[in-house]
């Protein structure tokens, strides 16, 4: 299959960030240079390509295979999933009922994706959308100073959603849509700061400003933030569980 001469594969950037490589073919994806189903390249001939060590590049494909962008048939290669929707549906089965570790597991598959959505939203979002993410904003902030829990869930879940639609990306949606649905409820038990508020609009502003490394970047602070405070909220909820056993 001939490839546009307008979009070549370039060599990845930064690769001392191990996430870096992850990102840059996820980044291919998303635009559409490798489509569902379609084959990627021999390793050592991508690797080649991307300018990275056969490892590095093992580690991202393999990241990229269990969030289900990803399926390894035997004897044939490495091909971008045509059912990604489905194979992260199954992930979500899997890991749910089992321990905190493999909810971990989701949070650091949502840096991924939603990393990739902002990155591709700073670059597309038109002057409304935006207007429309800043007006979200100022509406979390006055539920956080009213203690309007349930409000200020809603539009937590409305944020992450524009920045999807901003992003313009169908094949990432279709992955993010059921790995976001599993954390819902997840989220919705967290306590939201106004640590946490800034972290959102750091992401905002990023967007706001087109400047797509500092959008990826804001929301993988916001996503592993969170991540921190649903491990804190789980010890104290344990704690809790415990003092009342006794």
């Amino acid at each position: 299959m001939s490839k546009n001469p307008i979009l070549p594969i370039q060599p990845v950037r930064h690769i001392q960030v191990p996430e870096a490589t992850l990102n840059h073919l996820l980044t291919m994806i998303g635009e559409g240079y490798w489509q569902p189903g379609e084959r990627l390249p021999a390793q050592r001939e991508l690797a080649s390509h991307l300018g990275i060590s056969i490892s590095s590049l093992r580690e991202a494909l393999q990241a990229l295979q269990v969030i289900g962008v990803l399926e390894v048939r035997q004897g044939e290669g490495t091909f971008v999933s045509s059912h990604s929707d489905q194979a992260v549906q199954q992930l979500i089965k899997l890991s749910l009922p089992l321990m905190r570790l493999d909810v971990t597991t989701l949070f650091e598959a949502r840096i991924v994706l939603e990393g990739g959505l902002s990155y591709f939203a700073a670059r597309r979002a038109t002057p409304e959308q935006v207007s429309s993410l800043f007006k979200n904003l100022n509406m979390q902030k006055q539920a956080i100073e009213a203690d309007h829990l349930d409000t200020l869930y809603e539009l937590d879940l409305a944020f992450h959603r524009q920045i999807a639609e901003m992003a313009g990306s169908e094949f990432l949606k279709q992955i993010d849509v059921p790995l976001f649905h599993a954390l819902e409820n997840l989220l919705r038990e967290m306590p939201h700061t106004m640590d946490g508020w800034s972290r959102h609009r750091d992401v905002a502003v990023a967007i706001r400003d087109h400047d797509a490394e500092k959008a990826s970047r804001a929301m993988r602070l916001l996503i592993e933030s969170a991540a921190q405070r649903y491990a804190r909220w789980q010890a104290t909820k344990s704690q809790f569980d415990e003092k009342n056993l006794t």
